[in-house]
């Protein structure tokens, strides 16, 4: 099976709001969807910010009096204290990855960005869901007993598997080195896997040569 890629794992319908929403709409917004941020889209579905709970905060944050004056960042968040528009709120530009990509390399770009999500976009830039963290680690839920069956299908036979808690451990005894090396490489790809362990025997090395 091929590795699941970004449209297959998804948040979608996308909870967005427009450059004007107002400060509390944008609140009520997180509070009824239980979301953490939320996309600012323009008339076309284009993705122009993003406002999250830490863009918010400040306002609560800066009641504490002259004292905040001369604290660090206070630039930064004085305005988003003071704003009560999304387009004041949002930070931009936001992270973003197509829909066919791999989650593989969307928690890539996840981890060097930095973020907690991915907006989704298609080629002329709408936006049509939202990747988090939770999406890609939801993926390490699939049960013992279903990766098991994966991995078999996929591996040539004569290679054995068992699994626990994610981590398969591999057996049995193939023709030739390479396709011990490619089990463990399949194995390893399978949506779910936490690790791969164990041996696979071999009767000719034709990874090196002249080896038996």
């Amino acid at each position: 099976m091929s590795y699941p890629t970004v449209r297959s794992v998804m948040t979608t319908p996308v909870i967005a709001v427009t450059a004007d929403a107002p400060f509390k709409e944008i609140v009520r917004a997180l509070a009824e969807h239980r979301v953490s941020a939320v996309p600012v889209v323009d008339a076309a579905g284009h993705v122009a910010g993003v406002v999250s709970e830490a863009d918010l905060i400040h306002k609560e944050e800066m009641r504490g009096g002259l004292d905040e004056v001369l604290s660090s960042g206070y630039g930064v968040r004085s305005q988003k204290a003071h704003a009560g528009t999304a387009e004041r709120l949002m930070s931009s530009p936001v992270v973003t990855i197509g829909p066919d990509a791999t989650v593989e390399d969307a928690a890539s770009k996840l981890s060097r960005a930095d973020v907690r999500r991915l907006f989704v976009v298609e080629g002329d830039g709408r936006l049509i869901g939202v990747l988090s963290r939770a999406d890609v680690l939801r993926l390490f839920l699939v049960p013992d007993d279903v990766i098991r069956g994966r991995v078999l299908r996929a591996l040539p036979a004569g290679v054995t598997a068992t699994v626990d808690e994610g981590v398969v451990t591999l057996g049995g005894r193939v023709p030739r080195r390479s396709q011990a090396v490619a089990a463990i490489r399949i194995a390893w790809a399978m949506p779910g896997v936490v690790g791969v362990t164990g041996a696979i025997q071999h009767e000719t090395d034709d990874v090196n040569l002249g080896v038996a």
